[in-house]
Protein backbone atom coordinates (compact mmCIF):
# COMPACT_ATOMS: atom_id res chain seq x y z
CA UNK A 1 0.00 0.00 0.00
CA UNK A 2 2.09 2.88 0.99
CA UNK A 3 5.72 2.24 1.43
CA UNK A 4 6.83 3.93 5.14
CA UNK A 5 3.88 1.02 6.16
CA UNK A 6 6.37 -1.46 7.87
CA UNK A 7 8.29 1.69 9.81
CA UNK A 8 4.84 2.74 11.04
CA UNK A 9 4.33 -0.48 11.91
CA UNK A 10 7.58 -0.59 13.67
CA UNK A 11 7.49 2.34 15.89
CA UNK A 12 3.52 1.05 17.06
CA UNK A 13 5.01 -1.50 18.07
CA UNK A 14 7.98 0.31 20.18
CA UNK A 15 5.31 2.39 21.43
CA UNK A 16 3.13 -0.01 22.83
CA UNK A 17 6.19 -2.14 24.43
CA UNK A 18 7.75 1.05 25.84
CA UNK A 19 4.25 1.94 27.17
CA UNK A 20 3.38 -1.90 28.35
CA UNK A 21 7.31 -2.11 29.96
CA UNK A 22 6.34 1.29 31.94
CA UNK A 23 2.73 -0.35 32.94
CA UNK A 24 4.43 -3.30 34.43
CA UNK A 25 7.08 -1.41 36.09
CA UNK A 26 4.63 1.05 37.99
CA UNK A 27 2.41 -2.27 39.05
CA UNK A 28 4.97 -3.70 40.53
CA UNK A 29 6.08 0.14 42.50
CA UNK A 30 2.61 -0.26 42.93
CA UNK A 31 2.50 -3.85 44.93
CA UNK A 32 5.51 -2.74 46.77
CA UNK A 33 4.37 0.81 47.87
CA UNK A 34 1.28 -0.83 49.37
CA UNK A 35 3.22 -3.85 51.04
CA UNK A 36 5.37 -1.03 52.50
CA UNK A 37 2.54 1.12 53.87
CA UNK A 38 0.86 -1.74 55.34
CA UNK A 39 4.42 -2.70 57.52
CA UNK A 40 4.53 0.74 58.08
CA UNK A 41 1.00 0.76 59.87
CA UNK A 42 1.47 -2.48 61.46
CA UNK A 43 4.76 -1.15 63.36
CA UNK A 44 2.76 1.72 64.07
CA UNK A 45 -0.17 -0.08 66.18
CA UNK A 46 2.21 -1.86 68.06
CA UNK A 47 4.11 1.16 69.25
CA UNK A 48 0.52 2.28 70.09
CA UNK A 49 0.02 -0.31 71.96
CA UNK A 50 3.69 0.21 73.89
CA UNK A 51 2.83 3.20 74.80
CA UNK A 52 -0.59 2.09 76.09
CA UNK A 53 1.09 -0.54 78.40
CA UNK A 54 3.77 1.51 79.84
CA UNK A 55 0.83 4.58 80.84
Amino acid sequence: MFSHEGTALELLVLVFGVTGVLLVAWFIHHQYELRSRKRVKKQHASGQQREAQSR
